[in-house]
């Protein structure tokens, strides 16, 4: 028999619970539900179980730790007669938790992880940025140079220029 597998839009219409409180249980009672390969949480027929369990506490008033205590790390008694979840469930659940772990465990250093990249990053910045400025400042340093080359061919060809006129204007006065 083939286990009945909801995503959470059809659960919340069946329990006439909404979708954001579905997740909130989840997270706050602690509970492991699968998810398929893309990450999208599945309810078979033993999470369904379990939350029909917490939404009639939920009615008779619990409160969310006395609803723990019922069930201490997800452990209700699956109704005899019923699917037990298969090895491939069981291994969804066990990457579900490794998931989590690996999630928390990066949370907790991803400060110091943030403080190490920023630092390398601001140092090869910083290295980058000053190699960039004394490019440029070399590049405008040959510009400037060859400007005050072509000025002073300019400034010595207009000598060159006016000497000459003034040649001709002298030798043009001494014929008369």
């Amino acid at each position: 028999m083939k286990e009945n597998k909801r995503m959470i839009g059809d659960v919340s219409k069946e329990l006439g619970v909404p979708k954001h409180t579905i997740r909130a249980w989840e997270n706050e009672l602690q509970l492991d539900i699968p998810r398929d390969e893309k990450g999208y949480r599945y309810y078979g027929d033993h999470e369904m179980y379990i939350l029909r369990k917490i939404t009639d506490m939920k009615r008779h008033g619990m409160i969310p730790e006395e609803i723990q205590k019922e069930i201490p790390k997800n452990v209700i008694p699956f109704p005899e007669g019923q699917n037990v979840p298969s090895l491939d469930h069981k291994m969804l659940q066990f990457q579900n938790i490794m998931v989590k772990m690996m999630g928390r465990a990066l949370n907790e250093q991803k400060e110091v992880f943030s403080r190490e990249i920023a630092g390398g990053v601001t140092a090869q910045l910083s290295k980058e940025l000053d190699y960039q400025f004394r490019i440029r400042e070399e590049h405008q340093e040959q510009r400037f140079q060859k400007i005050d080359e072509l000025i002073r061919i300019q400034q010595k060809t207009r000598e060159e220029i006016a000497a000459t006129r003034e040649k001709k204007s002298w030798f043009r006065r001494k014929k008369s």
